[in-house]
């Protein structure tokens, strides 16, 4: 029976078959637009925010904003294009995993992690914010100039370097690696 199917779709002339597979993909992505990933956020305390309670000032809380928060908090600013099936899924488990390993949202249970203490380090090495990000999102685009003044802001208000013998996996409380 499938041969038989395929036998008719093959006596079809090119540009007819073309034409027919061209419908059914524009069909396919059609219908792939009714899927979208859960973009939900908890309640969560505004007193909560890394930049609320280190009292951040407006230049850098507009830096740290605009190069981390879309991807490490829950303020997250979607783009036009998160409307786009397979491109919101792709972004949204990306934000998901930024979230996971540090989320300036919920400062408090973050601030004595690895990932936290490492920010300094990932901004001075250029990984942070990633090249794509800043490719399309020119506030994520630091100067090098801004990039020093979010490094001073976040050596003082969060300890932008680990203490010695503190290590294992990002998110995890430095605590909790001792007793690993």
């Amino acid at each position: 029976r499938t041969a038989r199917n395929i036998l008719t779709l093959l006596a079809y002339p090119p540009e007819e078959m073309i034409k027919r597979i061209l419908t059914i993909l524009l069909a396919l992505v059609v219908v792939m637009q009714l899927f979208r990933p859960d973009r939900s956020v908890p309640a969560v305390d505004p007193g909560h925010d890394l930049l609320a309670m280190k009292a951040a000032p407006p230049d850098v809380q507009a830096l740290v904003v605009g190069a981390c928060y879309d991807c490490h908090s829950y303020a997250t600013t979607y783009p036009w294009y998160v409307h786009i099936t397979p491109v919101n899924f792709i972004m949204q488990d990306h934000i998901n995993e930024g979230r996971e390993v540090l989320n300036f949202s919920t400062w408090p249970t973050y601030a004595n992690t690895e990932a936290a203490h490492e920010c300094v380090e990932t901004i001075r090495e250029g990984e942070m914010p990633p090249n794509y990000y800043r490719f399309m999102h020119a506030h994520g685009d630091l100067s090098p100039a801004q990039q020093q003044q979010v490094i001073s802001w976040f050596n003082t208000n969060v300890g932008g370097q680990k203490n010695e013998g503190a290590g294992g996996e990002a998110g995890k409380n430095e605590s909790e690696e001792e007793s690993d």
